[in-house]
């Protein structure tokens, strides 16, 4: 028997939905020794986006034809909401939710995400308990999340990914200078922690009070440390300044930021692998960049 989805969908810019890529959907559920997720075709009949995720969360909701696995949504916990807005699905759960704990919540979790990841504008995805964020066992709030947080390995097992807590420096108010922030963020470690940093400063801050310093568009296309010496490969994009921003601001929130890892003491930037390039009025990229305190507020 499925639990009641009270489904109010916010939809922004999309009218029809579809898997990325070319492959079939798949559903994923967990096995009933909960220690690993399996993937089962779905056939999706609906193309418009509300319908296409309804019928989705109620597939995750059912016993599927494997009876070694087990609905990623139990019969008890309901879905209240669910919004989807500039690429962030927000599914927001009845308190039930709460009763599901430790490694079962893990792999729970991992299945919704997995199969939702899928969805064509479906970039990001976030749960609340009755418009509360979820948290881990230390009570730090999850946040979104995607399908690669959680690794795979050779026997479709999900192994705990890694957890950290990310010093992330963000631009203040007037753009001159830097504030300090923590982020808990969890990760697949596949994914080294010089490129975790980069991709949060670009996609921007989730603190209050704090304002993102490039355009999310930046795509990064490479991450390197050699000799204590990050090497950070950016997209063009990185050169057309956000507002009111110092040239000062924007790159020593990624210097800063990296300098934070012990790995590394200096930041070598790249735009489409040329180091030849000014950045702004009075900043060159053609040499490695080393931490600045001095940008930093509150300290």
């Amino acid at each position: 028997m499925f639990p009641m989805l009270l489904i109010l969908l916010v939809l922004s810019g999309c009218n029809r939905s579809t898997g990325k890529g070319d492959d079939a959907f798949k559903v994923f559920y967990p096995s009933k020794d909960g220690v690993r997720v399996a993937s089962v075709g779905m056939q999706v009949s609906a193309t418009e986006t509300d319908a296409f995720i309804n019928e989705v969360l109620m597939q995750l909701s059912a016993q599927p034809s494997d009876y070694d696995l087990r609905p990623a949504i139990p019969e008890n916990v309901g879905v209240l909401s669910v919004a989807l807005s500039d690429g962030l699905l927000l599914v927001d759960f009845d308190k039930e939710y709460y009763k599901l704990t430790g490694r079962d919540e893990i792999i729970r979790r991992a299945a919704i995400v997995r199969t939702l990841d899928q969805i064509n504008g479906v970039d990001e995805i976030s749960f609340t308990v009755e418009g509360s964020p979820i948290t881990d066992s230390k009570d730090v709030p999850i946040g979104v999340m995607t399908a690669d947080m959680f690794i795979d390995n050779a026997g479709d097992e999900i192994n705990s990914y890694e957890r950290t807590k990310l010093l992330l420096y963000y631009a203040d108010a007037d753009g001159t200078g830097l504030i300090q922030t923590t982020e808990a963020v969890a990760y697949n470690s596949n994914i080294s922690l010089e490129k975790l940093v980069c991709e949060h400063l670009i996609s921007g801050p989730l603190a209050y009070g704090v304002y993102p310093v490039t355009d999310p568009g930046v795509h990064i296309i490479a991450v390197t440390t050699k000799d204590g010496v990050c090497y950070v490969n950016l997209s063009k994009e990185f050169l057309a300044k956000q507002g009111n921003l110092t040239d000062e601001v924007v790159l020593y929130s990624f210097v800063n930021s990296l300098t934070e890892l012990n790995n590394i003491n200096k930041v070598q930037f790249m735009i489409d692998s040329e180091t030849e390039i000014s950045f702004g009025e009075h900043s060159y990229l053609n040499a490695p960049f080393e931490r600045n305190l001095d940008l930093i507020k509150g300290r």
